[in-house]
């Protein structure tokens, strides 16, 4: 079984936990280590459970916390090899402890096995990612911050028992908001984040029988709402005969409650936690 916590996601920040038969991970340390540790202890978790960090990208939101995590947790820090080298010029620094991603194949993170696809970001090599439990054989994939829908993308993310998605716009609220044109520009260009559309399109693709949860993610404050997020993409979950109740919408500023691959899911109200990166 798998189960997925999200500590945070948003423009602020992100960092999701990934529970397995074998141990944890926690992909993207968007956050520093003070509101990482609050994050976990908000959850009733401990960092170290985790066996290490696996980042989509350098970008600050994604892996500001990185390097600081590494050293004050003892993390190894694994992502591609062109992320590796990005974190270097990063003003928060290198980890200490690195491994690449192999570049063809599954790479072994704890109990896990690790996968990984291109997805189009103004990043140096951004990648969505599927962690297989080794034991159980469940799966979760994790999308974030992609312009764009690749051809390969869809099938990459076949049969997964959780799915965390970005959907990050409205593209009506985008349009009408107080972003400057370039900003809009770029997050609606093809290589900055996914609309609700592009999301709910993506997730209607996923969508078969055994898929028992779908959490929404990277959701921006300004440029869109839970609610509606939510709305679109069940909607499309529903063209395709997906019917459950688990799909929620993580927010910037509190972790949500676990997510399970085998049962339901119940939401508590959050904690309103301060920021810290």
């Amino acid at each position: 079984m798998i189960t997925v916590t999200m500590l945070g996601s948003g423009s602020k920040g992100n960092a999701i936990l990934v529970d397995g038969s074998e141990g944890s991970v926690l992909v993207d340390a968007g956050f520093g280590v003070r509101t990482l540790a609050k994050r976990f202890e908000a959850a009733g978790r401990r960092t170290d459970d985790v066996h290490g960090l696996l980042l989509t990208h350098e970008h600050v939101d994604h892996a500001c916390g990185a390097a600081a995590a590494c050293e004050r947790f003892n993390w190894p820090v694994y992502a591609t090899a062109p992320t590796l080298a990005a974190l270097r010029v990063q003003p928060s620094g290198a980890p200490t402890q690195t491994v690449a991603l192999a570049s063809s194949g599954p790479t072994r993170v704890g109990g896990f096995a690790v996968d990984h696809a291109p997805v189009p970001h103004d990043a140096a090599d951004c990648r969505a990612l599927v962690l297989t439990d080794v034991r159980s054989g469940s799966r979760v994939g994790i999308v974030l911050d992609a312009g764009d829908v690749p051809p390969a993308l869809p099938e990459f993310l076949d049969r997964l028992d959780l799915l965390v998605l970005e959907a990050n716009h409205d593209e009506g609220m985008l349009e009408a908001g107080p972003y400057p044109w370039p900003l809009k520009e770029r997050i609606r260009g093809g290589t900055g984040h996914l609309s609700n559309t592009s999301a709910a399109s993506l997730a209607g693709r996923c969508a078969h029988k055994g898929l028992r949860g779908v959490i929404l993610a990277h959701l921006s404050e300004t440029n869109n709402r839970p609610a509606l997020a939510i709305e679109t993409v069940r909607e499309q979950l529903r063209r395709h005969s997906w019917r459950r109740e688990a799909l929620v919408a993580a927010t910037q500023r509190a972790p949500l409650a676990p997510t399970h691959s085998r049962a339901e899911r119940r939401v508590p109200a959050p904690a309103q936690l301060d920021l810290w990166c």
